[in-house]
Order: structure tokens, then sequence, then C-alpha cells
């Protein structure tokens, strides 16, 4: 058995997240946010609102429509009835993060048996798995910003060849874009930028600026046409539901500064190897990859900060956190082995 998923790692990890969620899936009673996005979904589908999306024929522009045009793709396809049928989009993007984890790791040139059991940490962290349900937005913008900084990092890296990764972080990152707005590029893609500039430097960077330059352009080119075509068509609409919504950030559900730093436990059954693999005095003379190490924790560190500054806090605003802290915990499984 281990030595097929050493042998077939990628679809080892899609197996286990199609394995994992297929004994309790379709017992889970739908959440508020489900709720939304499935009904939005379904009168894309009857009412022909893919564009200007709707609930219950009201406008609904609080979010952009990508996470609910798969959910109605797939409705379409195996009845927009079938619950499980709305949740398969956010079950695969699962299946993605981990293995764009175990692609990531590979490129920090750790090996495969790391890199796999950091792709495997991904995929059973606790609010990994919850958000799917709980907010099902969240797992594509993460998602999908975590594959675009993954190229993102081939082209900081790579000194020749690397205009494909130029067009696919762009296209990434505009498509995280398309699922709910900045947040991944504040929450996980600031922070990646700032522990990159930590661990590796910004070296060749002149000559790669008309690069980083062109990946920003794709981005906001196919993230926020949307916004744009929606701010055309219904801006009455629209500057009223985005002042609302910005508003909430600092007078709506609002926590103290400390209220995220018990981050680690929404890893779940990885909690306490989380706490140890954070310690930094403890790890730096025990990992192989120093560079690597300093570069998940510093990603780690950042992200829990950013969050922190924004007075409006939720339990699954952690969900990006698990992402660069099952990187770092994996070094302490390494270890371990």
């Amino acid at each position: 058995m281990i030595r097929v998923i050493e042998r077939y790692p990628i679809l080892s990890i899609i197996f286990s997240v199609l394995v994992m969620f297929s004994f309790g899936v379709h017992y889970l009673d739908v959440t508020i946010m489900e709720a939304r996005n499935f009904i939005t979904a379904r009168e894309m589908i009857t009412d022909g609102n893919w564009l200007l999306t709707t609930m219950n024929g009201e406008p609904r522009y609080q979010k952009p429509p990508l996470p609910t045009w798969l959910a109605a793709l797939s409705g379409l396809l195996f009845g927009i009835k079938n619950v499980i049928a709305l949740r398969l989009p956010g079950i695969l993007m699962v299946a993605v993060l981990g293995v764009s984890s175990y692609l990531f790791s590979l490129k920090l040139q750790l090996k495969k048996a790391h890199a796999l059991i950091n792709a495997l940490i991904t995929i059973t962290s606790f609010y990994v798995v919850a958000i799917v349900i709980e907010a099902p937005w969240d797992i594509f913008t993460h998602g999908f910003m975590f594959l675009g900084i993954y190229h993102l990092y081939q082209l900081f890296k790579k000194s020749k060849g690397y205009w494909k990764h130029t067009l696919l972080a762009g296209l990434f990152i505009g498509l995280s874009i398309m699922c709910k707005g900045p947040i991944s590029i504040y929450v996980l893609l600031v922070p990646f930028l700032i522990a990159y500039g930590i661990s590796y430097k910004y070296t060749m960077f002149k000559a790669k600026a008309f690069s980083v330059f062109s990946v920003l352009i794709i981005a906001l080119i196919l993230g926020g046409w949307w916004y744009l075509y929606v701010r055309l068509v219904d801006p009455e609409t629209f500057l009223a539901i985005a002042a609302k919504e910005t508003g909430n950030w600092s007078s709506y559900n609002v926590r103290p500064f400390y209220y995220y730093w018990s981050f680690f436990v929404q890893s779940g059954l990885w909690t306490i190897p989380a706490v140890v693999a954070l310690v930094y005095p403890y790890m730096k003379t025990r990992v192989k990859h120093l560079k690597a190490y300093k570069l998940s924790f510093w990603w780690v560190i950042m992200t829990v900060i950013l969050l922190s500054v924004i007075p409006e806090k939720k339990s699954r605003y952690l969900m990006p956190v698990l992402i660069p802290l099952a990187i770092n915990t994996g070094f302490y499984i390494d270890y371990l082995v």
C-alpha cells in the first residue's frame, strides 16, 4: 500500500480526498452560506442570472460568481437538487489544494515523501475540510491563489523560461479574485511575498519586473471584469452592496487583536505538531532545508498578523493560514520519521 502511494502520489492525494468526503458529506445539513450559494446557482439555471446574480430574485453581488458557476454546472450535470453534486466542486478543490501543496513542496526541493506528508496534512487539516460546507467560496479563492503562488514562486526562482509561469500565475490569481475579490491577495499572497523576501531575497528582480507587472495586469483583467460589468449595468445596487460590505470590516463581528492567536488548533489532529513546528529556535537546527522552513514559518506568522489587524474576525477566516501551516508542520513530521 505504501509503495502504491509513493508511486502514484497525486492519484493517492485525490483518492484520499474522495474517500474522506464520501463517508459523511451526504449526511451533513446544508449551512446558511451553502444555501445562499445553492439558491444563486439554481437561479442561474432557471432564470439565466449568470452575470447579474440573484438570491430569491434579489441582487446578490456580495461575492463574485465563479464558485457558484461551478456549483451550477455540477448541478446541470448531476441534478440541481442533488446536494452532493452541488458540493462536488468544493470537494475537488480540496484535492487541487492537496496536489498543489505536494507540487509546491517539490519546488522547495523537499523529498517526495516529505512533499506527500505536506499534502496529506493539508487535506486533513480540520478547517480545510470544514470550509467546504461552512463557507464554500473560501476553498476556491485560496485554492486558486495557492496555484498562483506556485507559479509565482517558479517565476521568481527561474533565470529563463518563466513566461509560462507568468501567464499561469496571472490566470490563477485572477480566478481567485473571481471567487471572493482581493481577500486571498491580502491573507495569502502578500504574506507569501514578505516571507519569500525574508527567506530567499528578490534576486534578479529587475530583470523580471515586466513579468511581475504582467502577472498583475492579467490578474486584474481576469478578476475584475465582472465587477466592472455589474458596476456599469446595475451601479446603484452595486455601490450600495459594496458600501455595506466594506463597512462590515470595521464594525461587524469585531474581535480583539489576539483573537487569532490560537490559530493552530484549526489544524485539528495536527495541533500539537503544528505548535512544535512553530518553535523556530528548536526547529532551525533540525530541518534539512532551512530556507524553505523559514519561508513557511514567516508565511504563517505574517498571515496571522495581517488577519489580526482587521477588526472583523471569524474563526473560518483562519482557513488560509492552514496552507503554509501544513507545509511548516511537515518539517517537524519529516524530522520525526
